[in-house]
């Protein structure tokens, strides 16, 4: 049985910690003797604050894990919009640096593997993806649950596969245009069918070993960028990357079997157990992004 911690509170910072605390025996089990500990935040737009990860959600998960790492913290994304390093000075992830010894990588910038994936009539053709988080040894994920423009829900798994694609060309895509720079992050989207299977082709490359979504403040509506805050004030923690996912849907209100990658994935909380609060006193129906009909025939 999996198992999944659910809180609910009026306060972001202890919703994490106490999610956290609620697994102490599994995290500690896996993160003890990783030697690549790297933490991928969501940071999708330099300029929109609820479109990313809160700091304080941050700051839970590095107060937890500190004291059961030897060495730097590698704290990594690769901003889809505007520049990665000006992302994490406006929503303060530079104070944490010191604090807690962080090594800070732009995936925009990194090393890369290159990863086959399908264009909307089924041709292979191939991306580059992080070799930082390829190649980490204990993955988090700390991300927001938000409804999302091509695949319905963004959360953790999405947050690593697409957020992990090495942008190329410069913060404002001025290069891409000039000399046709390809935008390995844009490349997936390749029509609802085949952008759902190459999430899940991505999610074969990567391992996450800790999975929080912070769902204090969610995003409903036209997200993943653009879409309405919902106060929902939770916060899960597993160390099922899928099985979080699938809590967070049913949260809000979201059919499995509508997005599609999640599906393809074989999400379900059959064989999982929700300690903490319970979740089924909390499901808010968010407001679905106004092309959602379309995105659930993605079949």
């Amino acid at each position: 049985m999996e198992k999944i911690s659910y809180i609910k509170s009026s306060d972001r910072f202890y919703n994490v910690q106490r999610s956290l605390s609620l697994i102490k025996s599994e995290i500690i089990a896996g993160i003890k003797d990783a030697k690549r500990v790297v933490v991928k935040p969501n940071c999708t737009s330099e300029y929109v604050k609820l479109a990313s990860t809160h700091v304080d959600a941050l700051s839970a998960v590095f107060d937890f894990i500190r004291p059961y790492v030897s060495g730097q913290i590698t704290l990594a994304e690769g901003s889809e919009i505007g520049d990665t390093v000006e992302a994490f000075k406006k929503f303060g992830y530079l104070n944490l640096q010191t604090k807690y010894d962080l090594a800070l990588v732009d995936l925009n910038n990194d090393d890369w593997i290159e990863i086959p994936l399908i264009d909307r009539n089924e041709k292979v053709f191939s991306v580059k993806f992080s070799k930082t988080i390829a190649e980490s040894d204990y993955l988090i994920s700390v991300s927001p649950p938000k409804t999302h423009n091509a695949v319905v829900y963004t959360g953790a798994i999405k947050n690593v596969a697409v957020g992990s694609l090495i942008r190329g060309g410069d913060r404002f895509g001025l290069l891409n245009r000039l000399i046709k720079t390809k935008n390995n992050k844009q490349l997936i989207h390749q029509g609802y069918h085949a952008t759902n299977e190459n999430i899940r082709r991505l999610a074969e490359y990567f391992d996450i070993k800790l999975a929080v979504l912070d769902g204090f403040e969610a995003m409903q509506g036209n997200g993943p960028i653009n879409g309405e805050l919902v106060p929902a004030h939770f916060a899960i923690a597993s160390s099922n990357a899928i099985a979080s996912d699938a809590l967070a849907c049913k949260l809000m209100g979201i059919k499995i079997d509508d997005v599609g990658y999640l599906s393809l994935l074989g999400a379900d909380l059959t064989d999982s157990f929700v300690i903490g609060d319970d979740p089924e006193k909390n499901i808010i129906n968010f407001k679905m992004h106004s092309d959602f009909e379309k995105m659930r025939q993605w079949r």
